[in-house]
């Protein structure tokens, strides 16, 4: 089975619908803009299918894409054709469905070859929704395609990542991420911090390059032999104003999230399997789009006492009021330093 990326799974929903009969106009994007065309900055024809993107999921040797697919068509003031609304767009789900799953020749699509949709996807209704009275169905799909994370063809070069994770602190890894980064042909800028410090470069003060990755902290668990280390890896460019590039943007960000994870399972870290990637569109006080990796790496932890930089316990059964001057020793002598 061949690799499609994100953009040519949204530019396959988009000839599904051009190829459909019964559906006048195609969109992708956030659900807000679902009753523009943003593409020709039109107000959309019914019936219309919409495009909402929703998570990726990091599998071993698998991802799995997340889409709201709607189909909607307006209902009469009158609500008079409700009934036949519903049905008809219901109809329009089942061939969507059917087409991604039967689609083995190039005469059928040849989807097939790339990716699969998986079985039991819900179709949720909906009825006098949005600023046009719309009725219609959101299908919840979740596209799966086999994927190796092979580093050979990564356009990341000259990256050293430790021989041995077993004594890196957290500092180390934060400047394994900043390496990462560094090194990935089209990354332009990164960060790590908060995320509300995403849109401002802390050194200079100025607003930084994109694509630009972007780490916030998140949990450290000490589990049994091991710690467990969550981040957020945010991943975005700048999306124009009239939405012209949201595709490759969402496109090629994603791309650059599936390069990192595969870096950093394939390194002496371990990445956790079923990373989930959230997007976002039209965020941030600059117009960014693109994807927030939710990243746990594990690393190997014996809880070893006699490797701690603890003093002997020659206070114990001090009562509190003990253990109160002793501070204030500790006190003074930093005072003096």
């Amino acid at each position: 089975m061949n690799i499609a990326n994100y953009k040519q799974i949204i530019q396959d929903f988009s000839g599904i619908a051009y190829h459909h009969p019964q559906i006048m106009s195609f969109g992708y994007g956030d659900i807000t803009q679902l009753t523009m065309d943003v593409e020709n900055n039109t107000t959309a024809n019914y019936t219309k299918m919409y495009v909402v993107p929703g998570n990726v999921n990091l599998n071993q040797n698998a991802i799995q894409y997340n889409f709201s697919i709607v189909i909607c068509d307006i209902i009469n003031a009158d609500l008079s054709n409700q009934s036949d609304v519903m049905s008809d767009t219901l109809e329009i789900v089942k061939d969507i469905f059917t087409i991604l799953y039967q689609s083995y020749t190039a005469s059928f699509g040849g989807f097939t070859n790339y990716y699969e949709p998986l079985w039991s996807p819900p179709a949720t209704p909906f009825l006098e929704a949005y600023e046009d009275l719309l009725g219609g169905w959101a299908l919840n799909i979740v596209i799966e395609q086999p994927f190796d994370y092979n580093t050979c063809v990564l356009p990341i070069t000259g990256l050293t990542m430790p021989a041995s994770v077993n004594l890196v602190n957290y500092k180390q890894i934060l400047s394994d991420f900043a390496q990462i980064a560094e090194h990935h042909q089209q990354v332009r800028s990164y960060g790590f911090g908060d995320v509300s410090q995403m849109t401002l470069d802390n050194e200079t003060k100025i607003s930084p390059l994109y694509p630009r990755v972007w780490t916030v902290p998140a949990d450290a668990v000490l589990a049994q032999n091991e710690m467990i280390y969550n981040f957020q890896i945010i991943v975005s460019d700048i999306i124009n104003a009239d939405l012209s590039n949201q595709r490759d943007v969402m496109s090629d960000t994603l791309e650059i999230i599936k390069d990192i994870f595969t870096v950093l399972y394939l390194s002496e870290y371990e990445s956790i399997w079923g990373a989930s990637v959230n997007p976002f569109l039209e965020s941030y006080e600059t117009l960014l789009g693109g994807w927030t990796l939710n990243l746990q790496i594990t690393q190997g932890f014996d809880y070893n006492r006699c490797d701690l930089p603890e003093l002997p316990f020659v206070i114990a059964n001090k009562r509190w009021y003990e253990l109160a001057e002793l501070w204030n020793q500790i006190s003074e002598k930093w005072s003096k330093v």
